[in-house]
């Protein structure tokens, strides 16, 4: 898996990243589609659900509520 992220923010503002997540569908990663989620579901969520699919035993990450669903298979 590779993920791919950019600030384009000019005043440092951690919120509203475009994020590009490539590889791991033969590890159940959903591809092919364009998801924009609310800002109240922490990046650490999608962080989490990246390391529990390449079997790192972990149950959470930082300030994570839990992986992401939407984009797992």
């Amino acid at each position: 898996m590779v993920l791919y992220g950019s600030c384009t923010s000019q005043t440092h503002v951690t919120r509203n990243y475009p994020l590009i997540l490539a590889g791991g569908s033969n590890l159940g990663i959903k591809h092919g589609q364009y998801r924009q989620f609310s800002e109240e579901i922490p990046l650490s969520n999608l962080y989490l659900a990246m390391l529990q699919k390449m079997g790192v035993p972990v149950d959470s990450f930082k300030d994570s509520t839990g992986p992401m669903p939407e984009i797992l298979s």
